[in-house]
């Protein structure tokens, strides 16, 4: 079945109309409410916080003013007025409580404990040349990064060595020191003791 679209009428358009703004005054009116409840919603999280000071504070009170040996426990702190305001008693009482715990006790490695000294020295190696001058070069570079090195020569069956070292290390911490200074210049060496 054919058809005809021409015979089809088409729709009407919608009729358009202009919205007007709103009055001024309601935007105002809107603004100041949706303000308002924002104020009061965030004092009231601030007050849940916990972090609101209280209200009915006295007078401010120098931290010099505040006695803060146990001799001076027992006096109070005077206004102007000449009444006692504070009394800090609890600098006196504080050492007559005890706290008892049931934590067992852990011991502490030399290093926890702060105590950085080596029990024997320690020498660090970082070379053993067959000639001289290789060795005294290795020696300059090295006291250039600031340690303090020296050669060693050591004898073997047909040959010598020259040992490049530096050190001895009594303390842990300038031993690592010396240790990152080397691996910072990419310099191979291990640890020794002297001999």
């Amino acid at each position: 079945m054919t058809q005809d679209f021409a015979k089809i009428r088409p729709e009407p358009l919608l009729e358009t109309r202009v919205v007007q703004a709103p009055p001024a005054w309601s935007l105002m009116l809107t603004g100041i409410m949706v303000g308002i409840a924002v104020g009061v919603f965030a004092c009231v999280m601030f007050y849940l916080s916990g972090n609101v000071p209280p209200l009915n504070q006295g007078p401010a009170i120098s931290p010099s003013e505040l006695a803060t040996t146990p001799e001076l426990a027992n006096q109070s702190v005077e206004t102007e007025s000449g009444e006692p305001e504070i009394t800090l008693e609890f600098y006196r009482e504080l050492q007559d409580y005890e706290v008892e715990v049931d934590a067992v006790p852990v011991e502490l490695t030399r290093l926890q404990a702060g105590d950085t000294s080596l029990e024997a020295a320690i020498l660090l190696q970082t070379g053993a040349f067959e000639s001289r001058e290789s060795a005294n070069r290795a020696r300059q570079d090295q006291e250039n990064l600031g340690l303090l090195v020296f050669i060693k020569q050591q004898q073997s069956p047909g040959r010598s060595k020259f040992l490049v070292q530096s050190g001895p290390y009594t303390d842990l911490l300038l031993l690592q020191g010396a240790e990152q200074l080397l691996g910072s210049a990419g310099i191979q060496h291990f640890r020794l003791r002297p001999q």
